[in-house]
Protein backbone atom coordinates (compact mmCIF):
# COMPACT_ATOMS: atom_id res chain seq x y z
CA UNK A 1 0.00 0.00 0.00
CA UNK A 2 1.25 3.68 -0.50
CA UNK A 3 0.70 6.78 0.44
CA UNK A 4 0.24 9.63 -2.41
CA UNK A 5 0.23 13.33 -1.62
CA UNK A 6 -0.30 15.65 -4.98
CA UNK A 7 1.06 19.20 -5.05
CA UNK A 8 0.04 21.81 -7.26
CA UNK A 9 2.16 23.84 -5.78
CA UNK A 10 4.72 25.40 -3.55
CA UNK A 11 4.23 24.52 0.12
CA UNK A 12 5.72 27.90 1.04
CA UNK A 13 3.77 30.90 1.53
CA UNK A 14 2.46 32.21 -2.26
CA UNK A 15 4.36 35.05 -3.53
CA UNK A 16 3.25 38.03 -4.84
CA UNK A 17 4.39 37.79 -8.25
CA UNK A 18 2.25 37.09 -11.55
CA UNK A 19 4.44 34.22 -12.64
CA UNK A 20 4.34 31.74 -9.70
CA UNK A 21 0.46 31.79 -9.67
CA UNK A 22 0.14 28.64 -11.48
CA UNK A 23 2.91 25.20 -11.36
CA UNK A 24 3.24 22.36 -12.86
CA UNK A 25 2.00 19.10 -10.47
CA UNK A 26 3.92 16.56 -9.35
CA UNK A 27 3.19 13.76 -7.21
CA UNK A 28 4.86 12.82 -4.14
CA UNK A 29 4.57 8.85 -2.95
CA UNK A 30 6.12 6.82 0.54
CA UNK A 31 5.46 3.44 0.61
CA UNK A 32 3.30 2.27 3.79
CA UNK A 33 6.85 0.96 5.29
CA UNK A 34 8.15 3.83 4.67
CA UNK A 35 11.67 2.49 3.37
CA UNK A 36 11.48 4.68 -0.48
CA UNK A 37 9.76 8.09 -1.18
CA UNK A 38 9.49 8.55 -5.11
CA UNK A 39 8.70 11.55 -7.00
CA UNK A 40 7.00 12.04 -9.94
CA UNK A 41 6.92 14.76 -12.52
CA UNK A 42 4.94 14.98 -15.63
CA UNK A 43 7.15 17.94 -16.84
CA UNK A 44 10.31 19.60 -15.85
CA UNK A 45 10.91 20.71 -12.71
CA UNK A 46 10.46 24.49 -11.93
CA UNK A 47 12.41 25.98 -8.74
CA UNK A 48 9.42 26.74 -6.75
CA UNK A 49 9.14 22.17 -7.27
CA UNK A 50 12.76 21.56 -6.20
CA UNK A 51 12.05 23.51 -3.23
CA UNK A 52 8.78 21.63 -2.19
CA UNK A 53 11.12 18.53 -3.03
CA UNK A 54 13.87 18.79 -0.44
CA UNK A 55 11.38 19.80 2.23
CA UNK A 56 9.51 16.63 1.33
CA UNK A 57 12.80 14.26 1.62
CA UNK A 58 13.03 15.55 5.12
CA UNK A 59 10.00 13.55 6.38
CA UNK A 60 10.78 11.86 9.58
CA UNK A 61 9.95 8.33 9.32
CA UNK A 62 7.88 8.45 12.53
CA UNK A 63 6.01 4.98 11.85
CA UNK A 64 10.03 3.29 11.41
CA UNK A 65 10.93 5.09 14.39
CA UNK A 66 8.34 4.20 17.04
CA UNK A 67 9.01 0.48 15.51
CA UNK A 68 12.37 0.50 16.14
CA UNK A 69 11.41 1.38 20.03
CA UNK A 70 9.11 -0.96 20.44
CA UNK A 71 11.28 -3.97 19.09
CA UNK A 72 13.63 -2.87 20.95
CA UNK A 73 11.54 -2.80 24.64
CA UNK A 74 8.71 -5.28 24.12
CA UNK A 75 5.92 -4.45 25.38
CA UNK A 76 6.94 -2.15 27.79
CA UNK A 77 4.63 0.92 28.64
CA UNK A 78 7.69 3.27 28.75
CA UNK A 79 8.17 2.85 24.79
CA UNK A 80 5.52 5.49 24.13
CA UNK A 81 7.54 7.93 26.43
CA UNK A 82 10.81 7.09 24.61
CA UNK A 83 9.06 7.53 21.34
CA UNK A 84 7.73 10.98 22.80
CA UNK A 85 11.07 12.05 23.90
CA UNK A 86 12.86 10.98 20.47
CA UNK A 87 10.11 12.78 18.46
CA UNK A 88 10.94 16.39 20.80
CA UNK A 89 14.20 15.81 19.86
CA UNK A 90 14.70 14.83 16.08
CA UNK A 91 16.67 17.77 14.30
CA UNK A 92 14.49 18.93 11.25
CA UNK A 93 17.19 20.16 9.31
CA UNK A 94 18.39 16.65 7.72
CA UNK A 95 16.81 13.97 5.28
CA UNK A 96 16.22 11.00 6.20
CA UNK A 97 16.15 10.07 2.90
CA UNK A 98 19.03 9.41 0.26
CA UNK A 99 18.82 9.72 -3.37
CA UNK A 100 18.81 6.32 -5.03
CA UNK A 101 17.76 6.80 -8.33
CA UNK A 102 16.25 8.41 -11.30
CA UNK A 103 13.64 6.70 -13.84
CA UNK A 104 12.60 8.54 -17.32
CA UNK A 105 9.38 7.59 -19.56
CA UNK A 106 8.26 9.15 -22.23
CA UNK A 107 5.49 11.53 -20.37
CA UNK A 108 7.26 11.20 -16.58
CA UNK A 109 10.77 11.77 -14.65
CA UNK A 110 10.43 9.36 -11.17
CA UNK A 111 13.04 10.58 -8.88
CA UNK A 112 13.38 7.62 -5.93
CA UNK A 113 14.93 8.12 -2.62
CA UNK A 114 15.80 5.36 -0.19
CA UNK A 115 15.25 5.33 3.96
CA UNK A 116 18.33 5.95 5.56
CA UNK A 117 18.09 3.45 8.53
CA UNK A 118 21.64 3.55 9.80
CA UNK A 119 21.05 7.56 10.02
CA UNK A 120 17.95 6.54 12.03
CA UNK A 121 19.95 4.19 14.67
CA UNK A 122 22.57 6.80 15.52
CA UNK A 123 19.75 9.14 16.34
CA UNK A 124 17.80 7.12 18.62
CA UNK A 125 20.92 5.27 19.77
CA UNK A 126 21.40 7.56 22.73
CA UNK A 127 17.83 7.27 24.03
CA UNK A 128 18.43 3.23 23.37
CA UNK A 129 21.33 3.03 25.16
CA UNK A 130 20.38 5.23 27.99
CA UNK A 131 16.69 3.14 28.92
CA UNK A 132 18.11 -0.13 28.98
CA UNK A 133 21.17 0.32 30.94
CA UNK A 134 20.17 1.23 34.57
CA UNK A 135 22.96 4.39 35.69
CA UNK A 136 25.31 3.79 37.79
CA UNK A 137 25.45 6.62 40.20
CA UNK A 138 25.05 6.73 43.64
CA UNK A 139 21.34 6.10 44.67
CA UNK A 140 20.29 7.67 47.73
CA UNK A 141 17.16 6.93 50.37
CA UNK A 142 13.45 8.90 49.41
CA UNK A 143 14.37 10.62 52.33
CA UNK A 144 17.00 10.23 55.39
CA UNK A 145 18.08 11.01 58.97
CA UNK A 146 20.57 8.91 58.84
CA UNK A 147 21.64 7.34 54.86
CA UNK A 148 22.05 3.71 55.09
CA UNK A 149 20.25 1.49 52.92
CA UNK A 150 19.23 -1.90 53.94
CA UNK A 151 21.40 -4.35 52.44
CA UNK A 152 21.03 -8.14 51.04
CA UNK A 153 21.45 -9.68 54.73
CA UNK A 154 18.86 -7.49 56.09
CA UNK A 155 16.28 -8.42 53.07
CA UNK A 156 17.53 -12.07 52.63
CA UNK A 157 14.71 -13.93 54.29
CA UNK A 158 12.16 -12.50 52.59
CA UNK A 159 9.69 -14.57 50.90
CA UNK A 160 6.51 -13.61 49.02
CA UNK A 161 3.69 -14.50 46.14
CA UNK A 162 4.36 -13.59 42.92
CA UNK A 163 1.73 -10.41 42.44
CA UNK A 164 0.24 -12.76 39.21
CA UNK A 165 0.03 -15.98 38.26
CA UNK A 166 1.87 -17.72 36.09
CA UNK A 167 4.16 -15.14 35.73
CA UNK A 168 8.57 -14.70 36.55
CA UNK A 169 10.78 -11.65 37.66
CA UNK A 170 11.90 -9.58 34.59
CA UNK A 171 15.30 -10.01 33.75
CA UNK A 172 15.58 -6.67 31.88
CA UNK A 173 17.58 -3.97 34.12
CA UNK A 174 14.68 -1.38 32.52
CA UNK A 175 11.96 -3.68 34.00
CA UNK A 176 13.60 -3.44 37.42
CA UNK A 177 14.36 -1.33 40.40
CA UNK A 178 16.95 1.17 39.85
CA UNK A 179 16.75 1.90 36.26
CA UNK A 180 16.28 5.22 34.74
CA UNK A 181 13.23 7.07 33.87
CA UNK A 182 14.08 9.89 32.27
CA UNK A 183 11.20 11.10 30.89
CA UNK A 184 10.19 11.78 34.45
CA UNK A 185 13.67 12.41 36.07
CA UNK A 186 13.62 9.86 38.12
CA UNK A 187 14.38 6.13 38.88
CA UNK A 188 12.37 3.04 38.38
CA UNK A 189 11.34 2.36 42.11
CA UNK A 190 9.98 -1.07 41.76
CA UNK A 191 9.40 -4.36 39.16
CA UNK A 192 7.74 -4.41 35.76
CA UNK A 193 5.13 -7.45 35.86
CA UNK A 194 4.02 -7.75 31.93
CA UNK A 195 0.93 -9.31 32.12
CA UNK A 196 -2.45 -9.16 29.89
CA UNK A 197 -4.91 -6.09 30.35
CA UNK A 198 -7.45 -7.29 33.06
CA UNK A 199 -4.88 -10.54 34.35
CA UNK A 200 -5.84 -10.69 38.69
CA UNK A 201 -3.12 -9.05 40.73
CA UNK A 202 -3.22 -10.82 44.00
CA UNK A 203 -1.22 -9.26 47.61
CA UNK A 204 1.86 -10.80 47.83
CA UNK A 205 2.15 -11.02 51.76
CA UNK A 206 -0.64 -10.68 54.78
CA UNK A 207 -1.57 -7.02 55.49
CA UNK A 208 -3.75 -3.96 55.85
CA UNK A 209 -5.08 -2.35 52.89
CA UNK A 210 -4.21 1.92 53.06
CA UNK A 211 -5.25 3.08 49.84
CA UNK A 212 -7.61 1.91 47.42
CA UNK A 213 -7.99 4.14 44.66
CA UNK A 214 -11.44 3.32 43.57
CA UNK A 215 -12.58 6.44 42.45
CA UNK A 216 -9.87 7.06 40.46
CA UNK A 217 -10.55 9.20 36.89
CA UNK A 218 -7.44 9.35 34.54
CA UNK A 219 -6.05 12.75 33.58
CA UNK A 220 -5.82 14.69 30.13
CA UNK A 221 -2.72 13.61 28.50
CA UNK A 222 -1.74 17.25 27.61
CA UNK A 223 -2.02 17.62 31.72
CA UNK A 224 0.68 14.55 31.76
CA UNK A 225 2.89 16.50 29.61
CA UNK A 226 2.61 19.79 31.55
CA UNK A 227 3.23 17.69 34.72
CA UNK A 228 6.28 16.02 33.40
CA UNK A 229 7.73 19.49 32.16
CA UNK A 230 7.64 20.42 35.90
CA UNK A 231 9.83 17.31 36.46
CA UNK A 232 12.22 18.39 33.73
CA UNK A 233 12.65 21.98 35.38
CA UNK A 234 13.08 20.26 39.19
CA UNK A 235 15.65 17.63 38.11
CA UNK A 236 13.48 14.72 39.67
CA UNK A 237 10.37 13.06 40.08
CA UNK A 238 8.18 15.00 43.20
CA UNK A 239 6.13 12.85 45.40
CA UNK A 240 2.92 14.40 44.83
CA UNK A 241 3.35 14.06 40.99
CA UNK A 242 4.76 10.20 41.49
CA UNK A 243 1.99 9.18 44.18
CA UNK A 244 -1.35 10.85 42.65
CA UNK A 245 -1.14 10.83 38.92
CA UNK A 246 1.98 8.51 37.43
CA UNK A 247 1.26 4.97 39.21
CA UNK A 248 -2.65 5.48 38.21
CA UNK A 249 -5.24 3.18 39.69
CA UNK A 250 -3.47 1.83 42.68
CA UNK A 251 -3.39 -0.37 46.14
CA UNK A 252 -1.03 -0.42 49.05
CA UNK A 253 -0.89 -2.67 51.65
CA UNK A 254 0.84 -2.30 54.84
CA UNK A 255 2.32 -5.24 55.91
CA UNK A 256 4.11 -4.22 59.52
CA UNK A 257 7.16 -4.69 60.46
CA UNK A 258 7.08 -8.67 60.91
CA UNK A 259 7.89 -8.91 56.51
CA UNK A 260 11.51 -7.74 56.87
CA UNK A 261 12.43 -7.49 60.71
CA UNK A 262 13.90 -3.69 61.33
CA UNK A 263 11.70 -2.31 59.20
CA UNK A 264 7.72 -1.44 58.02
CA UNK A 265 6.72 -2.56 54.86
CA UNK A 266 4.28 -1.87 52.40
CA UNK A 267 3.63 -3.06 48.39
CA UNK A 268 2.14 -1.41 45.99
CA UNK A 269 0.58 -2.21 42.65
CA UNK A 270 0.06 -0.11 40.21
CA UNK A 271 -1.58 1.06 37.36
CA UNK A 272 -4.90 -1.32 37.67
CA UNK A 273 -7.85 -1.21 35.34
CA UNK A 274 -10.17 -2.34 38.34
CA UNK A 275 -10.31 -2.74 42.09
CA UNK A 276 -12.27 -5.68 43.79
CA UNK A 277 -14.75 -3.68 45.90
CA UNK A 278 -14.44 -5.69 49.13
CA UNK A 279 -10.98 -4.04 48.98
CA UNK A 280 -10.72 -0.55 51.24
CA UNK A 281 -8.62 1.06 53.59
CA UNK A 282 -8.57 -0.78 57.11
CA UNK A 283 -9.27 -4.20 55.35
CA UNK A 284 -7.69 -7.23 56.15
CA UNK A 285 -5.95 -9.25 53.49
CA UNK A 286 -4.08 -12.50 53.11
CA UNK A 287 -1.56 -13.81 50.87
CA UNK A 288 -2.15 -14.45 47.64
CA UNK A 289 -5.93 -13.30 47.87
CA UNK A 290 -7.21 -11.12 44.73
CA UNK A 291 -7.39 -7.32 45.18
CA UNK A 292 -7.96 -6.10 41.47
CA UNK A 293 -6.93 -6.46 37.88
CA UNK A 294 -4.10 -5.33 35.68
CA UNK A 295 -4.17 -2.22 33.34
CA UNK A 296 -2.39 1.11 32.24
CA UNK A 297 -3.81 3.74 34.21
CA UNK A 298 -1.44 6.62 34.95
CA UNK A 299 0.61 5.98 31.44
CA UNK A 300 0.84 7.82 28.50
CA UNK A 301 -0.87 5.54 26.20
CA UNK A 302 -3.97 5.38 28.74
CA UNK A 303 -4.70 9.35 28.64
CA UNK A 304 -4.75 8.67 25.27
CA UNK A 305 -7.56 6.05 25.79
CA UNK A 306 -5.48 3.32 24.47
CA UNK A 307 -5.21 -0.11 26.10
CA UNK A 308 -1.10 -0.49 25.16
CA UNK A 309 1.45 -1.42 27.53
CA UNK A 310 -0.97 -2.58 30.05
CA UNK A 311 1.68 -4.36 33.08
CA UNK A 312 1.52 -4.53 36.47
CA UNK A 313 3.85 -1.92 38.57
CA UNK A 314 5.15 -3.22 41.79
CA UNK A 315 7.38 -2.69 44.53
CA UNK A 316 7.52 -2.97 48.21
CA UNK A 317 8.99 0.20 50.11
CA UNK A 318 10.85 -0.64 53.54
CA UNK A 319 11.10 2.57 56.31
CA UNK A 320 12.68 2.29 59.35
CA UNK A 321 13.48 5.46 61.88
CA UNK A 322 16.28 6.78 59.41
CA UNK A 323 14.74 6.64 56.25
CA UNK A 324 12.49 4.95 53.47
CA UNK A 325 13.82 2.88 50.93
CA UNK A 326 12.32 0.54 48.42
CA UNK A 327 13.19 -3.35 47.48
CA UNK A 328 16.68 -3.99 45.52
CA UNK A 329 17.77 -0.23 45.86
CA UNK A 330 21.52 0.23 44.62
CA UNK A 331 21.36 -3.56 44.05
CA UNK A 332 23.21 -3.92 40.70
CA UNK A 333 20.72 -5.79 37.82
CA UNK A 334 22.54 -9.41 37.79
CA UNK A 335 22.37 -9.62 41.66
CA UNK A 336 18.81 -8.29 41.66
CA UNK A 337 17.57 -10.92 39.18
CA UNK A 338 18.95 -13.65 41.50
CA UNK A 339 17.75 -12.22 44.86
CA UNK A 340 14.38 -11.47 43.14
CA UNK A 341 13.53 -15.21 42.02
CA UNK A 342 14.63 -16.52 45.15
CA UNK A 343 12.16 -14.13 46.96
CA UNK A 344 9.34 -15.25 44.71
CA UNK A 345 9.79 -18.52 44.80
Amino acid sequence: MLCSYVFVQSCAPPAPAPELKTTIPFQITISEDESFLTVIFSESMNVDQIITVNETVKTVPYKTIENKINNRFSNDSLAADIYTLVKNNIPFDISFYSLDSTVYSQHTTSIIYTLNEKLIDLLIAPFMQKHSQPDSTIIYPLFSKKPSLPDLDAVSGLKLFLPSENVSVPTEALLLPNAPRTYRNGIHRGIDFYVNWGTPVRAVASGVIIRADHSYEEISSDFRQQLLKETKQLGRTPSDVFEHVLVGRSVYIDHGFDLVPGYRAVSIYAHLSHINGEIKPGTIVSAGQMIGLSGNSGTGPSTRGSRKGAHLHWELILQDEGGEYYLGQGFKSDLLVNYLNEVFD
